[in-house]
């Protein structure tokens, strides 16, 4: 008998990989949408279409499935870009509180959030689940709401709904159009505007995708699981980039106080444009930091898996190329 799950961010980069392995097991799905959502790769899946959003209400009471097995909110405002602000929070907060609450009403079996390891806010070293956070003093919005969204989902736990809470880090993969696809995009046409002094971890959107599925199963109600991946430095995810177009490798990170500098001339220029820099205050602070974690009890209870950076690399590259992205 097929179970039935219900994702938010079906149309997004992870959105898109936990519909393709959904398909590949036996669930009926249904996949919010705005009017309008681009549904190019959507459309290439199996699932049922439910035309709404996080922000209205309504939408979801009428598309959500009563006893739904698994809701997947996955859908999430990322922008880094202070007139954003409000609309992230509508987004990324009083969405998530929407969420929980009709999955309450309609006796969701299991509600499987999408947090980011953003939720435990800025830290110089390795974190782990029991981090205490300090989203709320990072500077960051989206730090601060995808903190305050998790609060909305520990309060529904506490009023009786079956959480289980993910917190990623950074993303690659496939369906990737918009987020670390624009480096690659950028090492391959020689535009890369610097490289930033930060080191992170890296994981592939498969494995992530992979993770959300067996929470439905092994996740442990209530609680929340990291999901890390390989550990390098912007400059080294760069290499590995170059190396990948056999392109001479850059030896040089850029200084803080340039990247620093270029955020304000963006900031200037989004005035005309009305669009988001392409570097904001935030996303310095963001890539000039240290961001790892111990994600040990995703693997054990989770079964979650490290890719290489090579073979992440790799797969966006080929799945970019494929679909005349580069």
């Amino acid at each position: 008998m097929k179970r039935t799950a219900f994702v938010t961010g079906a149309t997004g980069f992870l959105g898109l990989n936990l519909v393709e392995q959904l398909t590949k097991t036996n669930w009926d799905i249904y996949c919010l949408h705005r009017p309008t959502s681009n549904l190019k790769y959507l459309d290439r899946f199996q699932v049922n279409k439910v035309m709404g959003s996080i922000d209205d209400y309504g939408s979801l009471e009428n598309g959500m499935p009563l006893e739904v097995d698994a809701v997947f909110h996955m859908a999430a405002n990322t922008s880094m870009w202070s007139k954003n602000n409000d609309q992230q929070y509508r987004d990324n907060v009083i969405g998530t509180r929407n969420m929980v609450n009709c999955a309450l009403a309609k006796k969701a079996k299991r509600f499987i959030h999408t947090s980011s390891i953003a939720a435990f806010g800025r830290h110089s070293k390795k974190i782990n689940e029991s981090t205490p956070s300090n989203a709320l003093t990072s500077g960051i919005n989206y730090y601060v709401t995808k903190y305050q969204a998790e609060e909305e989902v520990i309060q529904a736990y506490q009023n009786g709904l079956d959480v289980v809470i993910l917190n990623p880090i950074h993303i690659m993969g496939p369906y990737d159009t918009h987020n670390w696809s624009q480096v690659i995009q950028s090492v391959y046409y020689d535009k890369l505007p610097g490289i930033p002094t930060g080191k992170g971890m890296f994981c592939h959107g498969r494995e992530v995708a992979k993770a959300h599925l067996i929470a439905v199963d092994k996740g442990k109600n209530g609680e929340r699981y990291l999901l890390g991946g390989m550990e390098v430095s912007f400059l080294e995810l760069i290499n590995e980039i170059q190396s990948m177009f056999n392109k001479k490798p850059s030896t040089k990170t850029t200084p803080v106080w340039a990247l620093k500098l270029g955020s304000f001339l963006f900031g200037i220029g989004a005035v005309f444009t009305n669009k988001e820099p392409q570097l904001t205050p935030e996303k310095v602070k963001i890539v000039t930091d240290t961001m790892t974690c111990d994600d040990s009890k995703a693997r054990d209870q989770l079964s979650y898996q490290h890719t290489s950076i090579r073979e992440i690399v790799s797969d966006s590259y080929e799945w970019m190329r494929e679909e005349k992205l580069l």
